[in-house]
């Protein structure tokens, strides 16, 4: 009787450690950014921009963008992206 409970509870073990070997048990996530800054008050002007992309698998987003003014005028823009499994955007 021993010898067959040890038996079952050994099959047991081995098919949940494998069931555990094919599905893992970690996310795959980062996260990466930055920016910059730049102003003077002789004959003004200011100057930015920034980025930034985090993903988690395979889904992703990220986008990035940047400015300038000076006293008679003001530029920016920016863009950015997302993407999970096969769609992108």
């Amino acid at each position: 009787m021993k010898s067959k409970l040890a038996k079952a509870a050994l099959t047991a073990a081995a098919a949940l450690a494998l069931a555990g070997a094919g599905t893992p048990a970690f996310a795959h996530v980062g996260v990466v950014g930055g920016g910059e800054f730049a102003a003077s008050a002789n004959e003004p002007f200011a100057a930015g921009g920034g980025f930034g992309v985090a993903h988690a698998g395979d889904t992703a987003a990220g986008g990035f963008g940047g400015g300038a003014a000076t006293a008679t005028d003001l530029v920016g823009g920016g863009a950015g992206f997302a993407h999970a499994g096969g769609v992108g955007i």
